[in-house]
């Protein structure tokens, strides 16, 4: 696959820790919307984030451009050269925001290295999976998934219990994955920090850039901020792709696998019966 980047992507990625309040509403909006930088003025910019026009340009120049238009000749230089610009059109619905979310996810798994990533996952000697909240429900699903796989698999933190002890277990032939999207509670940045050095990857949404200097791994799931209620569809269409493709490469290990977790299911009568 061709590994084509946009500068202007990785800036805000680089960038994002160093980021103010404001211009991180900035930096989302256009990582959700990566066609209105093109479209729309500065003052259009900040009117649909509800900043200021000066916060914007602030913007530009934190991430090194001279101004806004700096950045639109360099994505038109870019779209020359044959790098995609996703289009969001004149309409957000959900069903357009949740593809458009998706697209860029699978985007950034083009500009990674994914197939190193999958054999991580798949060579791992224990696979750690954390999640919070919200992000608890897509780290056991995530969880499940790969036990169809492989073995070893642990979802932390356990219900009710304090995660200091399980943190203590992990070793350099381990990996973490961590999953953080929207809100995050306040151990998380303490989490983060104490994970480095081991293997960790992190599956966050856009405000969860900040980490990136401290992780091996960083996907991004971009999430909209027009609607009441946040869509899951692009962090769980990553973890169905990510679990095929460690099932693919596992290949006949996963199979075998697989199999004799169904005779389990069999055996203890866990399941409805088809028919």
């Amino acid at each position: 696959m061709s590994k084509s980047v946009c500068a202007f992507d990785q800036r805000i990625v680089s960038s994002y820790s160093q980021l103010s309040a404001k211009a991180r509403i900035v930096a989302d909006y256009l990582q959700h919307h990566p066609d209105k930088v093109l479209i729309q003025s500065t003052a259009e910019i900040a009117g649909a984030c509800q900043v200021s026009k000066a916060s914007v340009s602030r913007f530009f120049r934190q991430l090194g451009y001279q101004d806004h238009q700096q950045v639109c000749e360099e994505l038109r230089q870019e779209r020359e050269w044959g790098q995609p610009l996703l289009s969001t059109g004149p309409s957000d619905s959900s069903e357009h925001s949740d593809l458009a979310a998706i697209t860029q996810v699978y985007r950034q798994l083009e500009q990674l290295d994914s197939e190193q990533l999958v054999k991580e996952i798949s060579q791992a000697k224990q696979i750690y999976i954390i999640g919070y909240r919200n992000s608890y429900p897509l780290a056991m699903h995530f969880r499940q998934q790969l036990m169809q796989c492989r073995g070893q698999i642990t979802l932390l933190p356990i219900p009710a219990q304090s995660i200091g002890e399980d943190l203590q277990q992990i070793t350099a032939d381990d990996l973490v994955i961590v999953i953080g999207i929207r809100r995050r509670p306040s151990v998380f940045s303490a989490l983060i920090k104490q994970l480095q050095g081991l293997k960790c990857l992190l599956i966050t949404d856009q405000s969860g850039q900040r980490y990136a200097s401290q992780v091996n791994q960083l996907i991004v799931c971009p999430m909209s901020n027009h609607s009441a209620l946040d869509s899951y569809a692009a962090p769980m269409s990553l973890l169905a792709h990510l679990s095929n493709q460690v099932y693919d490469y596992l290949a006949e290990a996963a199979q075998q696998h697989s199999n004799q977790v169904s005779n389990n299911y069999q055996a203890l009568a866990e399941l409805e019966q088809q028919g």
